[in-house]
């Protein structure tokens, strides 16, 4: 037998298995990763505003890198992201942010200027 006829006689079998298999399950629904805006508190600001908030702290993310993140991942803790804050601590970050900036712009570090803050005392 040569090769092409025992290649054919492999496919063969191959399709008589797969015709012979059960009907695989429906596939499932992709599970949205997004946060839902009923996860976040009711807002009093409008979606721009707070998108506008939300870009700016990004923003400050980007320019000055990994310390900011410390302040954005400190203001989050136990939430999936910025976007479930309240209003108040949306806007608190943002302050927060600000004055990080000003502080890595004048070689002040985040615990002298009492950005950081421990979460277990």
């Amino acid at each position: 037998m040569n090769k092409t006829a025992k290649t054919d006689k492999l496919l063969e079998k191959l399709m008589e298995r797969i015709n012979a298999a059960p009907p695989a399950d429906p596939p499932r629904p992709v599970e949205s990763r997004l946060v839902r805006s009923d996860d976040r508190p009711p807002s009093k600001m409008c979606e721009i505003e707070r998108e506008s908030h939300c870009r700016m702290i990004r923003h400050f993310r980007r320019r000055w890198g990994y310390p900011m993140q410390v302040i954005i991942d400190q203001a989050c803790f136990g939430l999936a992201g910025m976007e479930q804050l309240d209003d108040d601590a949306l806007i608190q970050l943002h302050k927060d942010v600000e004055r990080a900036q000003e502080c890595m712009r004048d070689g002040v570090s985040f615990e002298d200027a009492g950005l950081l803050r421990s979460r277990y005392g």
